[in-house]
């Protein structure tokens, strides 16, 4: 192996050689520099992971527990307290009274020991026997009108029951609110004097009113009338209540009865959210093409007149050849000028208006308390109703 490696060098060139060595140097280079650097790495000490120690933090057991028991304790030592104070008062007003009484007992005189006074004995004491009690309270009855109960009593005396029947029935609703349905739609009108002439709207009573302390009121099914105008500040269309009508199931009892109160929204604001709708654009369009014809009729005058200014003024002249010219120009600048007034009146009619969707889910409010009439409806125009 060794003579093949000198054959090989010897046949070398000295160029060649130069360049073997070279190479041979560069490797050992590099090997020596391997070696050196894992031998390095394995003399420095292997660092261990830091590890963040963990504090657990851990309550007492059964520390609410615990201070609720004091302030229990607290409250209680303050009870004793207090009953104690009131027990001192009493003491002290009750010592009081005892002084009061001896001091009564001094003031007596005594009979004087040598005379022979007998006091004749006192009659003994009637005492009346306690008053019975009768059982004067009287159960009320319920009897039910539509759906609208209504407490009478049925034990009352002939004459109070005429008074009574002589009174109009009614039930009182306070401020409260409730869940309907609009029933038809609306276009609202956004001009100012719209809020004179307003849009009516019917609604219907879904659900039970919701009236002050919890309370609810079977008011479902019954027809709510609403008017309304449109606001571009806020593109809603704002209604107010006018009148709520009910029937009872049997056809007997009737509430036609004006109300005042507004609608909100699902999104909880006053208003019904609406899409802003303008039909004015097409026609002011017309009028802007109007206008232009106009002006070519006007341009097609000017072109076909003369106009000749002399110390007397200024005088236009029409070519006996440009006459039909002339007259073409002022026809279609009359009749432009006409068609444009008529598109600018129809544009003003073509007010913005609120468009509102049927069967929308809203909130009605009575914003002030009403007394509800209950009239007696008779079927078949008779002046008494059957029962």
């Amino acid at each position: 192996m060794k003579g093949k490696i000198k054959q090989l060098w010897s046949s070398l060139t000295p160029e060649r050689k130069r360049t073997v060595s070279v190479l041979l140097v560069v490797v050992l280079v590099i090997v020596m520099g391997i070696i050196g650097y894992k031998f390095s790495r394995s003399s420095l000490p292997e660092q261990s992971p830091s590890v963040e120690k963990k504090k657990n933090i851990s309550l007492e057991p059964k520390l609410l527990e615990k201070s609720m028991y004091m302030e229990s304790q607290k409250e209680i030592n303050e009870l004793k307290k207090q009953v104690e104070e009131i027990k001192q008062q009493k003491g002290a007003e009750e010592k009081q009274k005892e002084e009061k009484i001896e001091k009564n007992k001094a003031k007596i005189p005594e009979l004087p020991r040598d005379r022979n006074v007998s006091i004749p004995p006192f009659p003994p004491a009637i005492i009346p026997p306690p008053p019975v009690q009768q059982n004067t309270q009287i159960k009320p009855a319920v009897e039910s009108i539509g759906e609208i109960s209504v407490v009478s009593n049925q034990e009352l005396p002939k004459k109070e029951e005429e008074k009574k029947d002589n009174k109009k029935k009614s039930i009182y609703l306070p401020p409260s609110f409730m869940e309907a349905t609009l029933l038809s739609g609306l276009d609202a009108p956004t001009i100012e004097s719209a809020k004179g002439n307003p849009v009516p709207v019917l609604l219907r009573i879904k659900d039970l009113a919701v009236l002050p302390n919890r309370v609810k009121a079977n008011l479902k099914g019954c027809f709510v009338m609403a008017e309304g105008h449109g606001s571009l500040a806020d593109e809603r269309a704002h209604l107010r209540l006018v009148s709520l009508s009910c029937i009872a199931k049997t056809g007997q009892a009737v509430i036609d009865q004006k109300v005042k109160g507004f609608v909100v929204d699902e999104d909880g604001k006053i208003g019904l959210r609406g899409q802003v709708v303008s039909k004015m654009g097409s026609t002011i369009a017309r009028s802007v093409l109007a206008g232009f014809f106009e002006g070519v009729g006007d341009a097609v005058k000017a072109a076909s007149t003369t106009v000749s200014i002399s110390p007397l003024g200024t005088t236009q002249t029409i070519q006996p050849g440009d006459v039909l010219k002339a007259g073409m120009g002022s026809g279609i600048s009359q009749g432009a000028n006409e068609l444009q007034k008529f598109y600018l009146e129809l544009a003003r009619q073509t007010i913005p208006v609120i468009e509102v969707g049927a069967t929308k889910t809203v909130t009605l409010v009575i914003s002030e308390g009403v007394e509800l009439e209950i009239k007696d409806y008779c079927v078949g125009g008779e002046g008494k109703c059957e029962d």
